[in-house]
């Protein structure tokens, strides 16, 4: 078959015309292939006839009364075969991509509450929900409203006093700021510090459009200023690289900490002259519905994801 021929057949080929054929093949008329497929006899004689003219020949002979694949025939047929059990395997992946899908919860938050709690949240819901995948996608408290707000994501969490337009926040966390330190620095082995014992020494913050350092400036008020910040970072890793390094001091959350901890390269500290705990909330839109496995995300988050979380850490 010369090559015209080949693109002649690879542009006609489409499943409807495999599955007539084939239903022809097996059946060994077009009378019954017509009344198994619900088409007009016409029909199923085009199709025959529109392969027959790409393939380059006959694709049937008729044998005692009975349509038969010709040799021709018989290899558009197995290979026909083939085709159409992939296509409905493939048909069978998009279905259950679909309802894979339809099940995503899609949750946006902040950097703070990625990189504190959510690997957390993701595992215990897991355990307690295994049909209902969470979709996280992290970003400022304004990326996660905006989120919300067009319905790119079914609910947001996010920390500390926040205001999100046409959103309810309902709490489900209370994270706490402490003061970390190098591993062997002077202060290290203390259980509680003020701030002015802290303020002697530089500090590496994480950098203004986070929540953390929100949280820092409103707490602090007029006392921020007094102190030296050396460094300015986007992600709670970076910080606690600076504070294992000996360049300064940082506020964060145990949780941020916990593998510096871990590997005793950082010591913790309760700041005890001002208050750094916040509240973690779930925010969902006023203004619509969302999803049911969404809802059931949110009912987990306020009243059974702190049990569950202690329940880990007992064990």
């Amino acid at each position: 078959m010369d090559r015209s021929r080949r693109d002649d057949l690879a542009s006609s080929l489409n499943c409807a015309l495999l599955r007539t054929f084939t239903c022809v093949a097996e059946l060994g008329s077009m009378t019954r292939a017509a009344e198994a497929l619900y088409l007009a006899q016409s029909a199923v004689s085009t199709h025959v006839a529109t392969l027959s003219s790409h393939a380059g020949g006959p694709l049937f002979e008729r044998r005692d009364g009975k349509l038969v694949p010709t040799p021709l025939g018989r290899i558009l047929y197995d290979e026909a075969c083939e085709i159409l059990a992939w296509v409905s395997a493939l048909e069978h992946r998009l279905r259950e991509a679909i309802a894979a899908d339809s099940r995503r919860i899609a949750v946006s938050c902040t950097r703070t509450v990625c990189e504190t709690s959510v690997a957390r949240i993701v595992s215990l819901f897991a355990r307690a929900h295994p049909g209902l995948p969470l979709g996280i996608t992290s970003g400022t408290v304004k990326d996660a409203e905006m989120r919300l707000r067009t319905g790119e994501s079914h609910v947001a969490l996010v920390e500390g006093d926040v205001e999100m337009r046409g959103a309810q926040l309902a709490p489900f966390h209370i994270d706490r700021l402490l003061v970390a330190v190098p591993a062997r620095h002077a202060l290290a082995g203390r259980t509680t510090v003020t701030l002015d014992e802290v303020a002697r020494y530089p500090f590496v913050l994480r950098d203004r459009t986070s929540g953390t350092r929100l949280l820092i400036e409103q707490r602090l008020g007029r006392r921020f200023k007094r102190l030296e910040i050396a460094f300015e970072l986007e992600g709670n890793a970076e910080v606690v690289s600076c504070v294992e390094a000996g360049i300064g001091l940082a506020l964060l959350s145990e949780t941020a900490v916990s593998g510096a901890l871990a590997l005793g390269t950082v010591a913790t500290i309760a700041l005890a002259d001002i208050d750094l705990s916040r509240t973690f909330h779930v925010a969902i839109p006023r203004d619509r519905t969302i999803p049911e496995g969404a809802a059931c995300f949110a009912d987990w988050l306020t009243s059974r994801y702190a049990k569950a979380r202690q329940d880990l850490v007992s064990a």
